[in-house]
């Protein structure tokens, strides 16, 4: 019993594709949730500021003195920018928000009425906007005069008071602040006035993100089986027959480049079909824009499985390296968690992703509603036909190296 328990062991720790599986991929999947959730790569006890894109229409002492007490805050990150580039920053995506203090801001400041202070944000990224909302409500209303007041109040207690007790001077303390607390809900609704700059439309960012991401994950596991269908080929002798054949040996790799488009073509447009039906996910309105789309991210996801087939010389090296590349991709790229809740280190590094670019790019149709024309979203689809070509330039390289030497 114990010599089968040993003679397992050994056949496990020789096949390195189930080490792969059960000790490198975990680690790397531990290792970038980590990151993404915030978990390392900080100091501890220091919380990383909250970055808030402001533009300041007044242009006034006063507007610019509440800025600069913003910016000094330990809790913001305060970037000044033109509104109009703001605006559109935040219209494709780059940006959550935008704090825009409008003009006659220090006159109604001065005359004790409400400030025009408006709050446009993309609701697609509604954790980070409720985030950045709380944080600038708290921080003004403070520096406006609502944390100053109830301070004065709490002093003016203890001074006409000076025998009270300390569990009632606790206990009063506590209620003022309350109460305080509560007025300053109120007034934050009506103090800021809070704009969806990206219009809200009956497509929910949830589902366009679950069937984005979902997708091109999957699709991309389903690619690699088709690409490594060529090392099947060669095992089998099919591979040198063909050789054989009067076919230019490039053709055998051109026929694969072409079987694996089309099935990542039938299986995106299948999920959305289904998305529709199931969901009611509004395709047929920006049918023109999710066609190019779907071309677009199905030639650069089929042009990965190609490549890691070019590269591996069995089909058990494409399985195990496919799984732990795909993962990370899929990880850092936004199908596994949404890019805006990560930090900014994490954001950077998922445009090496083609998870990201192809999510990014629905996101445009379906969600920002950019036209057909728009350069961020013809930007997508350039970067996605970039990545296959490469890919498949390089795949062309390792099938004549590693398959073709070999079959």
């Amino acid at each position: 019993m114990v010599r089968l328990a040993l003679k397992d062991l050994k056949l496990f720790f020789a096949d390195k594709r189930s080490l792969m599986l059960t000790f490198a991929v975990p680690i790397a999947l531990i290792t970038l949730f980590a990151f993404a959730f915030g978990g390392v790569g900080q100091e501890k006890g220091k919380a990383r500021p909250t970055r808030v894109v402001v533009a300041d229409e007044d242009q006034t002492v006063t507007s610019k003195n509440v800025i600069a007490k913003l910016d000094s805050s330990k809790e913001l990150e305060v970037s000044l920018i033109g509104i109009d580039v703001a605006e559109s920053l935040v219209k494709k995506g780059d940006e959550a928000a935008v704090l825009i203090f409008h003009k006659g801001f220090s006159d109604s400041l001065n005359a004790g009425s409400k400030p025009p202070i408006e709050f446009k944000y993309d609701a697609a990224k509604e954790a980070e906007v409720g985030i950045l909302q709380g944080a600038l409500i708290g921080k003004l209303m403070g520096i406006i005069g609502g944390r100053s007041m109830e301070k004065n109040v709490l002093a003016k207690v203890d001074s006409d008071n000076p025998g009270m007790d300390e569990a009632t001077r606790k206990k009063i303390h506590e209620q003022i602040s309350k109460n305080f607390s509560d007025e300053t809900k109120k007034v934050s609704e009506t103090f800021i006035k809070a704009t969806p700059l990206v219009a809200e439309e009956e497509t929910s960012p949830g589902l366009i993100q679950a069937v984005a991401g979902t997708s091109i994950m999957m699709l991309l596991f389903s690619v690699v089986s088709v690409g490594a269908s060529m090392l099947d080929e060669k095992q089998e002798g099919t591979l040198k027959k063909l050789l054989y054949s009067p076919l230019h040996p490039n053709s055998i790799l051109f026929g694969k480049m072409i079987f694996a488009n089309s099935v990542s073509i039938l299986q995106l447009s299948v999920m959305f079909l289904y998305s529709r039906l199931a969901f009611g996910l509004d395709i047929f309105s920006h049918l023109p824009s999710l066609l190019l789309m779907i071309l677009a991210t199905a030639y650069a996801c089929s042009s990965f499985g190609v490549l890691l087939a070019s590269i591996a010389k069995t089909r058990q090296q494409v399985q195990g390296l496919s799984t732990l590349v795909v993962l990370i991709m899929s990880c850092i790229g936004g199908s596994m968690i949404p890019t805006f809740i990560m930090p900014p280190f994490m954001q950077k590094i998922s445009v090496l992703s083609v998870n990201y670019w192809g999510i990014q790019g629905f996101y445009d149709i379906f969600w920002r509603a950019l036209p057909f024309s728009d350069t961020t979203f013809l930007s997508r689809i350039f970067v996605l036909v970039l990545i296959g070509t490469v890919m498949n330039l390089i795949a062309l390289q390792m099938f004549k190296k590693n398959v073709l030497k070999i079959a």
